[in-house]
């Protein structure tokens, strides 16, 4: 049945130098039989036993077992050989402590997938006098009884092969004589392999005994016995033995006999007429009872019957340890580290709580929120258009850098109409701007008089049939929304004159004169543009309101309807151009000037950091007051802003006045003119109360006159001297350029308030020399033309609630792309600008929740590696002794997985109640700022933290265990 071919084991000392433990080792063993392999330590036996039994693999050689060849074995192979036909004793006996007498025995059978065959176990316990201990635990026995055991737990499965190391090793000698005795009894027909180093035992029980040394076979003698030769009927003769029948009378032929033998003997002879010392001498002299005389002879291998086997009956069986005993195994030894896993179970909790936040944004479904908020938004939408940029970053010695925004722009009368074609009669423009209806008194929370947009409604939209009054038919005529309506009978304001408007309902301000921003207007009208919703209604009353709800309602009004003033197209193109320009080339505030006047410095370093740029981006269609007749500046020419060129020119002034020894009245009638001109109105006491009263159109522009010709009548220069300008340090450098103002433009962009407007050339000249010296500029370039006849700067669409005009809007919140144009829509509001913010929320949170995760699960990871690296080191023991019963690598990886996804699911159960709890406390959070529930933890984003913890359990525990598993068996044998 088993078979060593020139079988050779090396194995290589720290130092590198190689030692045979096997050399050439080729050996034939019987069917059955007992069989010692005897030997010094380091003789090469207990390596013999190793390599036959499949607990360690040749260097070189084979195996032959049932006529199969080891040379093609893998691990597992080995396991399974070891599984089907070897049953194991050891000198230590390795039985499982964590399982009771019979679960020891029953294991090897359910290692082979059978049942536990109780039984067949109690069978067994009765052969090893054991029986009624099945339910004793190991640590209640004795060393013999715990040897009785592991032989028990050898022959339970019926195998063919029992191989025994140092079997009695750590037993007395009368309980060693027992276990012998067993295997002797076995071996009748069984093949019993056993190493020991008892010469005594071994040629009183072995059939067979082979001796090594040095890895080689030293001898290799076989037991067989010599008959009795009857020398006469009463007497014979066992080799050099005299025996005489027990009662006979011995004849006179009997006693010729015995003296010719006597004769034939030289030295001394015993002659024994005692029982105990015949029976004595009987046993060391290993003569048996019928006569015959056991000796040792060289061992014929050739005499050992040599079968032929089929596949079936050197088929092998996979072990299958049951889930039940990897469990008990793998959780026999957490007890024992309760530090080291609270430490593993709390940080892999805090990663799987990170990912479990994460998992619910990724179920965050951004396209359902935006379709169920539009239905709830109302019943009108609002876009806007912009173009594309590209911003070119320019720093010193390096490559430039780009990157592309968005800017406003306005959109076109054709635009607007095929939008109302699409979208309905109802869809009208607006106008962005910055009016106010200029408020007696303004300490309420709630009514605010910004107007934020005024807008138009064609003949055709039906909103003008919703008007109480009629709309306007000139560009002094306005209409109001029910609101600002509300605003002005709450807050009261200024008719043109100065005087307060008194009215005590809506219906009264219809008729009206208002002055709005200096501009006069008349109330022909009160449009109701929707209700505001009711939980702003608290603001009017609150004296110390919610700063988030006062925020939210501010931003509600800016981007609704509510404080929308309706006018007359023509008004409407002519506040479009004073407020919303096309501007395709915005410079940065590096493009700066120090501007001087008269020479020196106005109040530096106030004006010394003044922009500059073309004149071609000098808003179309601004109020211009020419100082000599001339239109457009020449090189070394300027238009100033009317704020710079006012600012200017009466700090000149007022120095002139400190320097006089005389009060000039008139001087200071032309410099309070300028600031009045500034403010589009003069100071009146009404009331006690100092009052705007602003100019009219025709008012300002003789005012204008007036304050141009004061200063030409003082002969201020109107001459400048600019220096280029460095933001970083604060100064100016290089040489002086000599600019002439030639007028002052009344420009409504904030940004602009203080600019100089320079011909081209000028410009391009101071800018070429400028950025040489500057850290960083940029510049921006478009291939967008805005049309000349572009007025809207947003477009109200009315909203059906329909499928397809929701999946339109969709798509126009989604989109990010610009057409060939360069241009695209963009949808605006509350709720989008609410949307995007969940939207950039949703990625922030899971770009930071995925970061931190992945880097506590790394740390979780190397935790529980560390973990599981402890605790195979622990069950050495208990992965021997599974080895040598016959478990694979795969069951190691199920005792260890087994142990791993036990605190993996208390992890899991940790981390979802902190999930839930974490999840409701953000909700709670959120909801004050973006009134929406982003964090909802639910069946997916809990399989989605099952799946992570599966994912970090495997990986964590794959490599040790790995390492363990591919281990050779005779390795975690040698550390029991």
């Amino acid at each position: 049945m088993l078979e060593v071919v020139n079988l050779s084991k090396i194995y290589s000392s720290k130092k590198g130098a190689e030692v045979r433990a096997l050399d050439g080792v080729s050996l034939r063993f019987p069917e059955k039989g007992m069989v010692f392999l005897l030997g010094k330590s380091g003789s090469g036996k207990s390596t013999l036993l190793n390599v036959c039994g499949g607990l360690d693999a040749p260097t070189d050689g084979e195996i032959i077992v049932k006529g199969r060849s080891s040379k093609d074995f893998t691990q597992s192979d080995f396991d399974s050989y070891r599984n089907t036909f070897i049953g194991f004793i050891f000198q230590e006996y390795n039985i499982l402590n964590e399982f009771s007498v019979e679960e020891n025995i029953a294991l090897a059978l359910e290692l082979q997938g059978k049942p536990k065959d109780k039984a067949a176990v109690d069978a067994l316990l009765k052969e090893v006098d054991l029986e009624g201990f099945a339910k004793r635990k190991p640590n209640t026995l004795s060393g013999g009884q715990k040897q009785r055991i592991a032989i028990a737990r050898a022959l339970v499965k019926s195998p063919e092969i029992i191989m025994a190391d140092e079997p009695t090793g750590a037993l007395d000698s009368n309980t060693g004589k027992q276990v012998f005795e067993t295997l002797k009894k076995l071996s009748e027909n069984k093949l019993v392999i056993v190493v020991s180093h008892d010469r005594d035992f071994a040629e009183q029980y072995g059939d067979r005994v082979i001796e090594l040394c040095d890895g080689k076979i030293l001898s290799d003698v076989t037991k067989s016995y010599i008959e009795s030769k009857n020398l006469t009927d009463n007497v014979n003769t066992v080799g050099d033995v005299l025996c005489i029948k027990e009662g006979t009378e011995l004849t006179d032929g009997d006693f010729e006999k015995i003296k010719l033998f006597l004769k034939s003997k030289k030295g001394d002879v015993i002659i024994a007429n005692n029982d105990k010392d015949i029976k004595s001498f009987k046993k060391v002299s290993r003569i048996s009872d019928d006569g015959a005389k056991e000796v040792f002879v060289e061992t014929d291998e050739g005499g050992i019957q040599k079968n032929q086997y089929t596949k079936e009956d050197s088929r092998f069986i996979r072990s299958k340890l049951p889930l039940r005993h990897a469990v008990k195994i793998g959780l026999s030894s957490i007890r024992s580290k309760p530090i080291r896993l609270s430490f593993t179970v709390i940080l892999c909790t805090v990663a799987f709580v990170l990912f479990g936040l994460l998992s619910t944004l990724s179920f965050y479904d951004s396209d359902s929120t935006f379709r169920q908020t539009m239905l709830d938004s109302g019943d009108t939408m609002k876009i806007r258009k912009t173009y594309e940029v590209e911003c070119v970053w320019y720093t010193p010695n390096n490559e430039p850098a780009s990157y592309i925004s968005a800017y406003e722009t306005r959109f076109s009368e054709d635009e607007f109409a095929e939008l109302k074609a699409q979208y309905g009669a109802s869809t009208f423009g607006s106008v962005p701007v910055n009016l106010s209806l200029n408020l007696r008194t303004n300490s309420s929370n709630y009514y605010m008089g910004n107007i934020a947009q005024v807008g138009y409604l064609d003949e055709s939209n039906p909103m003008r049939d919703g008007i109480n009054g009629t709309y306007p038919a000139n560009d002094s005529e306005i209409v109001l929304t029910e609101y600002l309506a509300d605003v002005i009978v709450n807050c009261k304001s200024y008719t043109p004159s100065g005087e307060t408007i008194e009215v005590a309902s809506r219906d009264e301000i219809i008729g009206k004169n208002i002055s709005i921003n200096g501009a006069n207007y008349k109330i022909v009208g009160i449009i109701n543009v929707g209700t505001i919703p009711e939980k702003f209604g608290t603001l009017a009353d609150s004296q110390e309101p919610d700063a988030q709800l006062k925020s939210e309602f501010s931003t509600y009004l800016g981007d609704g309807m509510h404080q929308i003033a309706f006018v007359g197209h023509s008004r409407l193109a002519a506040l479009a151009k004073e407020n919303q320009p096309f501007t395709p080339d915005n410079y940065v505030e590096h493009r700066m000037i120090g501007v001087f006047a008269n020479g020196k410095a106005a109040k530096y370093p106030e004006w010394s950091n003044i922009k500059y740029m073309p004149y071609g981006e000098m808003t179309e269609g601004v109020k211009y007051t020419s100082v000599n007749g001339k239109t457009e500046p020449a090189d070394n020419e300027a238009i100033l802003s009317e704020r710079l060129f006012i600012t200017l020119m009466c700090e000149t002034l007022n120095e002139l006045q400190n320097n006089s020894s005389e009060y000039d009245e008139r001087l200071a009638n032309i410099i309070q003119l300028g600031y009045a001109i500034m403010e589009k109105g003069e100071h009146k006491d009404v009331g006690g109360k100092s009052v705007l009263q602003p100019y009219t159109a025709a008012q300002l522009d003789a005012k204008r006159t007036e304050f141009i010709n004061g200063i030409k009548q003082y002969k201020v220069s109107l001459k400048l001297s600019a220096k280029m300008f460095n933001g970083n340090q604060n100064s100016a450098f290089g040489d002086e350029r000599q600019i002439e103002v030639i007028g002052m433009a009344d420009i409504a962009e904030e940004g602009a308030y203080e600019a100089m407007y320079l011909s081209a050339a000028t410009n391009e000249a101071i800018w070429s020399e400028q950025r040489q010296t500057l850290d960083y500029y940029e510049e921006y370039n478009t291939k967008y033309i805005e049309d000349k006849n572009a007025v809207y700067g947003n477009i109200f669409l009315p909203f059906d609630k329909s499928n397809e005009q929701t999946e339109k809007f969709l798509q126009m919140y989604k989109n990010q792309e610009f057409d060939e144009e360069s241009s695209r829509y963009e949808l605006r509001g509350e709720f989008v600008d609410k949307l995007s913010m969940i939207d950039g929320l949703v990625d922030g949170l899971s770009t930071a929740f995925l970061w931190i995760g992945l880097v506590l699960a790394v740390f979780a990871a190397l935790l529980f590696s560390n973990f599981i690296s402890v605790s195979i080191s622990q069950k050495k023991r208990e992965i021997g002794i599974l080895r040598a019963v016959g478990a694979r690598s795969a069951d190691v990886f199920k005792i260890f997985f087994s142990e791993s996804l036990f605190i993996a699911l208390v992890c899991v159960v940790l981390s979802t109640i902190g999930s839930v709890i974490i999840c409701g406390l953000l909700n709670t959070s959120l909801a004050q700022g973006i009134g929406a529930s982003l964090f909802v933890f639910g069946p997916l984003s809990f399989l989605v933290l099952v799946a992570i913890a599966l994912v970090t359990v495997v990986a964590a525990t794959f490599v040790p265990v790995n390492n363990a598993a591919r281990k050779k068996p005779v390795d975690s044998i040698r550390a029991l």
